[in-house]
């Protein structure tokens, strides 16, 4: 028995349609036996007939965005030897926190619960019960906050940018540094030169004249305003170094947020998923469709009922 569990479409409030490559592979082909929708549709009619038209036996729970207050918050069925459950996984508390799904399945009273809410493509066995998450069709974004591996991997990201960051920017200043070095040594050569050849102007000048009282006060006035333009400009080189040394910061914490937004965006983005479970007596084949870089990729993960 084939199965299709999808949910989470949020058509149209966050998403158009469906994604075309997966409208094309979910076309009413009579292949599949059931469809369980998880909720949050929500409000698009054109929608919701595509998913009914999948499969004659088309079963639908209560999402936390749907306004049919008729819709059951859960379901159960009967396949053989296999019991599942399906709910979109709202009232869960903690959300998506694998023990209290795990109290779920047993006060369900079943093998394989599929819940939903979360957007994120799960499975996996939990004290001999598979508990599945089928994410979401559309991959939408999800306004539920981040839980703690999100965060321990956000926190990594970040702290790995930093470093990268630290380590750039001494470089630079190490780089800037024996820049300065260079120039400082060029003009001490210089001054010292310009020493020695004042020493030998002067010994050889001995025997002349002083000059006027009016030429020196003169040169004296050209000396001190001389040096007073010096400071000044050297006052205004070390502003206008200063001033680049700030927009180069910005620019490089800019930088940083740019990078730092493109590390993370693939974790906070959800990828466009559904699931079909293969179903033949105690065993239940699943396959996990997502739409990566314009690309349906396929995974496969097998469950076996334990036998008591």
């Amino acid at each position: 028995m084939l199965v299709l569990a999808i949910g989470d479409l949020h058509i149209p409030e966050r998403a158009v349609d469906l994604p075309p490559k997966f409208k094309k592979l979910l076309q009413p082909s009579g292949k599949i036996d059931q469809v369980l929708c998880l909720g949050n549709v929500t409000q698009s009619q054109s929608t919701m007939e595509f998913l009914k038209s999948i499969s004659l036996d088309f079963q639908i729970v209560k999402g936390e965005f749907d306004r049919d207050f008729n819709l059951p918050l859960s379901l159960v069925f009967n396949y053989d030897k296999l019991k599942i459950g399906i709910l979109n996984g709202f009232s869960i508390i903690p959300q998506n926190d694998p023990l209290s799904l795990l109290t779920q399945a047993r006060l369900m009273d079943v093998d394989i619960l599929i819940s939903g809410g979360t957007h994120k493509l799960e499975a996996y066995v939990l004290d001999g019960k598979f508990f599945i998450n089928p994410g979401s069709a559309t991959g939408v974004y999800s306004t539920n906050p981040l839980d703690d591996e999100d965060l321990n991997l956000f926190n990594s990201l970040i702290n790995e940018k930093k470093l990268d960051s630290l380590k750039k920017s001494q470089d630079n200043d190490n780089t800037t540094d024996n820049k300065k070095d260079n120039e400082t040594d060029i003009k001490d050569e210089s001054e010292e030169k310009s020493k020695i050849e004042s020493n030998e102007s002067n010994e050889s000048n001995t025997d002349t004249n002083t000059e006027s009282t009016v030429d020196k006060s003169t040169d004296l006035i050209d000396k001190e305003s001389s040096t007073e333009d010096s400071n000044k400009e050297a006052t205004k080189e070390n502003k206008d170094e200063k001033d680049l040394k700030e927009i180069k910061k910005d620019e490089d914490d800019d930088e940083i947020d740019d990078d730092l937004m493109e590390a993370v965006e693939p974790y906070i983005s959800s990828i466009p998923s559904f699931c079909l479970l293969d179903i033949q007596g105690s065993v239940c084949t699943l396959y996990l469709y997502t739409l990566i870089d314009g690309e349906v990729k396929v995974d496969k993960v097998a469950y076996r009922k334990e036998e008591k």
